[in-house]
C-alpha cells in the first residue's frame, strides 16, 4: 500500500470515506451488526452439516485469532485507537511490539474477527455484503491514517512503511520481540474488557444457535435448561463488572 496522494482523486474519496467511518464507527459498527443479526440468520454453510462443522471450527480459530492479536497490541505497545476529538491522531510514531511487525495490527486483528464471525455466520449475506463492507472501511480508515502520518513524520514515516507491512505480519523477529517487551495484562484488561466481553457473548450465542441448542430436549427442564445455557454469560457480565470497577478505581493504573 503507498503513502496517499493528496492530488489522486481516488485517494481523496478513500480519505474522505476513512474519516467519515473513523469519527463514527464506535456508534455505527456495532449498529450495523446488530441489525446485520437482527435481518440475516445463521446458516449452515452450503447447507451441508459436515461442512457446517469444519466452517464453524474454522470460524471461530480465525476470530480468536484476531481478538489475541488485539490483545497482544495492547499489552506489548499500545497506541491511541481512537485518535483525539475522534478524529486521526498520534503524539509519536510507535514502531515497537507488534507495531514492529505490521502497521495496522488492530485492524488486522479486527478484520480477522469479522471474517471469523462470517464464515461461522455461515449466510452467503455475510460473504457478499457484510465482510467485503468491513474490508473496504478498513482499508479507507488506513489511507486516511497513513496520509496523517506521512504529513506529521515525513521520512521516518516512509521507512517505516517500506520495512513493515501494512496489515499481514512479518513473522521474522517475533519471538524475540515477545520476549524483549514485559506483555502488560492490566493494560489489556483496561483497554479491552469491553470488546472482550462483547467478542465472547457473541461468539458463544452464535455457536449456541448454529448448534441447534436454543431449544431444550424434551426431557429436560426448560428452567434448568435456561439457567444452564446462561450461566457463561453470567461469568462474562461478573468478568467485565469487575475489569469495570477495577478500571474506574484506578486499580490498573493510568489510563
Amino acid at each position: 500500500m503507498s503513502t496517499p496522494s493528496p492530488s489522486n482523486p481516488l485517494n481523496r474519496i478513500a480519505c474522505a470515506i476513512g474519516t467519515f467511518f473513523f469519527r463514527w464507527r464506535n456508534t455505527l459498527f456495532p449498529i450495523i451488526f446488530i441489525a446485520t443479526a437482527l435481518v440475516v440468520r445463521p446458516a449452515p454453510f452450503l447447507n451441508n452439516s459436515h461442512a457446517d462443522l469444519i466452517t464453524t471450527i474454522l470460524g471461530t480459530l480465525i476470530a480468536t485469532a484476531g481478538q489475541l492479536i488485539r490483545c497482544a497490541t495492547i499489552g506489548l505497545a499500545y497506541i491511541v485507537r481512537g485518535g483525539k476529538d475522534r478524529r486521526v491522531y498520534a503524539d509519536n510514531l510507535v514502531q515497537d511490539g507488534i507495531y514492529a511487525h505490521t502497521r495496522n495490527p488492530m485492524y488486522l486483528g479486527n478484520l480477522l474477527i469479522a471474517a471469523g464471525f462470517c464464515l461461522l455466520y455461515g449466510s452467503p449475506w455475510m460473504y457478499a455484503g457484510v465482510f467485503p463492507f468491513f474490508w473496504i472501511v478498513y482499508l479507507c480508515i488506513v489511507r486516511t491514517e497513513e496520509r496523517y502520518l506521512a504529513q506529521k513524520f515525513g521520512a521516518d514515516y516512509e521507512h517505516y512503511r517500506r520495512t513493515v507491512p501494512a496489515f499481514w505480519p512479518r513473522t521474522a523477529g517475533l519471538v524475540n520481540t515477545l520476549a524483549d517487551h514485559t506483555f502488560n495484562w492490566k493494560k489489556v484488561i483496561s483497554k479491552e474488557y469491553g470488546t472482550l466481553f462483547t467478542f465472547s457473548v457473541g461468539l458463544y450465542g452464535l455457536l449456541l444457535y448454529k448448534r441447534g441448542l436454543f431449544t431444550p430436549p424434551q426431557s429436560c427442564c426448560p428452567l434448568q435448561y435456561i439457567l444452564l445455557l446462561t450461566s457463561p454469560v453470567i461469568l462474562f457480565f461478573v468478568a467485565y463488572l469487575a475489569a469495570r470497577i477495577l478500571k474506574k478505581t484506578g486499580r490498573l493504573g493510568p489510563p
